[in-house]
């Protein structure tokens, strides 16, 4: 339907948008006053915070928008302008750097500006706020301003994310700052359903990264100099891959080091391949010069170091070249997502992976995110490396990161759905079952009505022993009940089995004790990553996870 004020035809929101928006409003509606929305990159949350926003607008709520970066706060209102184009652009305006329009009932503001105490007392009381990448929550500065915004006193806030996980422990927890996942849809959801394209992968291996082997791990990736001085030797490297694979596409390349950047982005340029570096120490205004550039075809390559892995909307991007190896999950998906958002004429995305000739077991891949997605692997002259893989050590390492959890879970789904941090210790398969983790290889789980993970409401209560597989439904039948109910029937059950109810507070788990040389030889023959980075409790919940995921995942459905 036309806008009459604007002669302008509203955007229209996707089946998934409209139920995310619905979503949040029904939880708001309950009293539920933090949720979050967790949607793939590119599969548009900036439209659900668009719609949002006008909805709360046209009821007279004042609204401000949030983020870490100037280019989501100009994303999020962009989008809202393409979803209600009736709204004067006299309310809507943003509190960034030298913008001041406080005054206006719809703002976008970076984290950074509302840092100032006079620039957030201007802003006044807000009754909405709308965080994007609000996965960054934990970060200090961010949470107090988000605290001293009222974000704890009286105002309603929806968090959207693509992943809602942190990568580092810190003094807060996502689970302090929202109460509840109002929706959620993840990557694979949304390239089944077409509503991003299908990636296919190539890596290519460089006997001259082969250096990446000995670099350190710090707070779960590699360390930056380290890592910055191998890639920035491997320019002409980089330059004849993309030279040779994405002659015809038009990548997105994510180096190592702002020195990277600029050093791939001189030598692509020197051989007839338009191309431009995009790096945090440029203002605002001429990243977006580079931007159009890019987004009209005079440039065909944006070289970048991190500011592109979050609130890129580039959908000619056909092409992410991973010039900058990562042990992250999390950061390799948000990389992806940058070329997989849907464009005319544009049937699939290439992954193309820089890494070293030696086994790396503990790289992060394409197959690992998405399981079954195709790969080729070649060497520096585009020949096919065929990799075999020869012992069962290496089958068990090799299989998807996916299937194992980083780190003990941000936010079970417990924690989420009954609205408070319990203190019994329950833990959450990556297909998402509860389970708590008992002696003996004995799991107390919580069971979906009919298998189905997705929007259940009924949960049956059970057992099982993970070594001998036997077990069966407590109280010996199959009773289906709502999820708080669920809970407390199985935390009561434990003790009255005979089993100590495992404490998350305990000593020995909280505390930052190293694991034993057992743990460690166990959690590698498991193919836990980072184990060596893991205190003696998170290293438990992490092999618990395995053994509960080998007995329960298989029979999840959706």
């Amino acid at each position: 339907m036309t806008t009459h004020a604007t002669g302008i035809e509203p955007r229209q929101l996707r089946p998934y948008q409209t139920e995310a928006v619905e979503a949040v409003e029904s939880d708001w509606a309950d009293g539920i006053r933090r949720v979050g929305v967790v949607l793939p990159t590119g599969a548009g949350k900036s439209t659900v915070i668009g719609k949002l926003t006008s909805n709360a607008y046209h009821q007279g709520e004042r609204v401000v928008l949030i983020a870490h970066r100037e280019e989501l706060c100009r994303q999020m209102i962009r989008d809202l302008k393409a979803v209600d184009p009736s709204i004067p652009d006299s309310d809507i305006g943003f509190v960034i750097a030298a913008d001041d329009d406080h005054h206006c009932p719809i703002v976008a503001a970076t984290l950074q500006t509302l840092r100032s105490a006079r620039r957030l007392k201007s802003l006044g009381k807000r009754t909405r706020i709308f965080w994007d990448e609000v996965h960054h929550a934990a970060a200090d500065g961010f949470h107090m301003t988000f605290s001293d915004l009222g974000g704890y006193d009286g105002a309603y806030m929806c968090g959207f994310t693509a992943t809602m996980r942190r990568q580092q422990r810190t003094r807060v927890g996502l689970g302090d700052v929202i109460e509840k996942i109002a929706y959620s849809k993840d990557l694979k959801w949304a390239i089944d359903n077409n509503f991003l394209v299908r990636p296919k992968g190539l890596t290519v291996r460089l006997d001259n990264l082969n250096a990446l082997n000995d670099i350190r791990t710090v707070a779960g990736d590699f360390a930056q100099g380290e890592m910055a001085a191998v890639m920035e030797a491997a320019t002409s490297f980089v330059v004849d891959a993309v030279k040779l694979h994405a002659k015809d596409r038009r990548p997105i390349v994510f180096a190592a080091s702002v020195e990277a950047a600029h050093s791939i982005a001189q030598a692509l340029n020197s051989q007839d391949y338009p191309a431009v570096a995009v790096t945090g120490e440029q203002s605002y205004h001429e990243r977006a010069v580079h931007y159009e550039a890019y987004r009209n075809g005079e440039v065909r390559a944006l070289v970048t170091v991190m500011v592109l892995t979050e609130g890129a909307d580039f959908p000619m991007c056909d092409c992410v070249i991973l010039a900058r190896p990562t042990r992250s999950a999390n950061l390799y998906s948000q990389m992806i997502g940058r070329a997989l958002r849907l464009y005319d004429n544009k049937d699939d995305a290439l992954v193309l992976d820089l890494t070293g000739s030696a086994r790396n077991m503990r790289l992060t891949s394409l197959p690992q995110i998405l399981p079954g997605v195709p790969t080729r692997v070649v060497g520096g002259d585009g020949s096919d490396i065929l990799e075999p893989v020869t012992t069962e050590e290496e089958r068990e390492v090799l299989r998807p990161i996916r299937e194992r959890r980083r780190g003990p879970v941000e936010m079970v789904s417990i924690d989420i759905i009954s609205g408070r941090t319990r203190e019994v210790l329950w833990l959450e398969t990556p297909r998402g079952i509860p389970f708590i983790s008992l002696t003996d290889g004995w799991i107390v789980f919580l069971w979906p009505q009919n298998g189905v993970k997705h929007g259940a409401t009924a949960w049956a209560v059970g057992n099982i022993n993970t070594r001998t597989r036997e077990g069966g439904w407590m109280g010996k039948e199959e009773r289906y009940l709502r999820l708080d109910h669920a809970i407390e029937y199985a935390e009561r059950s434990i003790p009255q089995a005979g089993f100590v109810l495992p404490r998350r507070g305990a000593h020995w788990h909280s505390s930052n004790q190293e694991p034993s040389v057992e743990q460690k030889r166990l959690a590698r023959s498991l193919g836990i990553v980072e184990y060596e980075d893991m205190t003696k409790g998170r290293l438990s919940d992490e092999i618990s996870i395995v053994f509960a995921a080998r007995v329960l995942d298989a029979a999840v459905r959706g």
